[in-house]
């Protein structure tokens, strides 16, 4: 009976040593995986990997098992945890034990009174790639009002208050601020508008305007309509004029039309009330984001179907302003944006930053329930097809 039990009890510790062995291989192959795959820049370093179950699920590995082999790449340099976002690839450029590393970046947000709860998402998003980069380089950001002089800052910075300045948007009377700041070295960089040789960074829209008409013509569509806010800052100028040179691509040449601009106080004798009288032969809006409530109400009021009568693509992200996840966007890389920005004021702390030309970040086009080829494009193809 005991030589029994014995042989029971040698089974099941073999039995347990065999698996343990088989989690050994694996738990060894997914750090190997991972650590060929860090190394070789194939995996991206703005977005959190895979999640412990997945991984688990991937490997048939515990999530303990797996919890272990992700600290061990963490201890050898290669990863990074953030409570509550996942966990991250440190970049290869700030591995090293030499890096320069980052105290406190001051961000500058046009209208910011100062009070962060009321901040739009737009912002959050963008402070959010900021703060990621700055946490991985050992700092953090700081928020701040209008109000400081180019003196103040010097005074700080010289006093080791902080590294360097991010400026969103910066209005004209900051020009003077931040020219005499480069003037002695600040680490200073400026999103959406080029100051003297200040490094800046820009959303390419004109790569992601291309990206949308050449999407929309493709399914069918020939009357297409972008409708913009009335800035005359240079930015909406410009977006405006690539849209314009676009559609000159496609054979149209009075393209002045098909531009409009509208606010939030556009009542029925305007906005798209005219879109729709100057244009009854529309099959696809292309606008911008912050009316995109406005002129859902309006196409309600209408009773245009969406997308069976027109497609919808707003020029930035939508659930902000309107709650519905059907329509299709543009979107701006803010978190990327932020980053890179954080990157940058880094980079010139360590004396590797040259400015030049401004820096220009791809967005993404998401298609969504809101686009699809017009009628008349389907009915033409199943004529041919007969």
């Amino acid at each position: 009976m005991n030589n029994i039990k014995n042989e029971s009890i040698q089974l099941m510790t073999s039995s347990v040593a065999n698996r343990r062995m088989k989690d050994c291989h694996k738990r060894d192959r997914l750090e190997q995986d991972l650590r060929k795959m860090i190394l070789n820049n194939e995996l991206d370093c703005i977005n959190p990997i895979s999640t412990e179950m997945e991984l688990g699920k991937t490997y048939g590995l515990s999530r303990n098992t797996v919890r272990k082999a992700l600290q061990t790449l963490t201890d050898e340099g290669l990863l990074y945890k953030r409570h509550g976002r996942g966990t991250f690839i440190i970049p290869p450029e700030t591995r090293s034990p030499e890096r320069v590393l980052l105290n406190k970046i001051l961000v500058f947000l046009p209208d910011y009174n100062g009070n962060a709860a009321e901040l739009a998402s737009y912002d959050r998003r963008l402070l959010s790639g900021i703060s990621d980069y700055a946490f991985l380089n050992r700092g953090k950001l700081e928020l701040r009002p209008d109000g400081d002089s180019a003196g103040r800052l010097l005074d700080q910075y010289r006093n080791l208050k902080f590294d360097g300045i991010i400026w969103e948007r910066p209005a004209q009377k900051y020009n003077s601020v931040i020219e005499k700041l480069h003037c002695h070295n600040v680490p200073q960089v400026t999103i959406s508008r080029t100051i003297g040789n200040v490094p800046s960074l820009f959303f390419d829209y004109k790569t992601g305007i291309q990206d949308v008409l050449h999407f929309l013509h493709s399914i069918g569509h020939r009357q297409i309509v972008f409708i913009d806010l009335p800035n005359p800052a240079p930015i909406f100028m410009d977006r405006r004029k690539v849209f314009e040179e676009e559609l000159r691509k496609t054979g149209i040449t009075d393209t002045k039309r098909f531009v409009y601009t509208m606010t939030f106080k556009d009542k029925n004798t305007g906005g798209i009330n005219q879109v729709f009288s100057e244009h009854p032969d529309v099959t696809a809006l292309f606008c911008c984001v912050p009316l995109i409530k406005e002129i859902w109400g309006r196409l309600q009021q209408r009773k245009c179907r969406i997308p069976e009568e027109l497609s919808l693509i707003t020029l930035g992200e939508n659930q902000e302003y309107l709650n519905d996840d059907s329509i299709g966007s543009l979107c701006e890389p803010r978190s990327r944006i932020g980053w890179r920005a954080a990157e940058l004021i880094r980079l010139q702390k360590s004396r590797r930053c040259i400015a030049g030309e401004p820096e220009f970040l791809a967005g993404e086009l998401i298609i969504r329930k809101s686009c699809r080829s017009p009628l008349h494009f389907f009915s033409n193809n199943i004529a041919a097809a007969y």
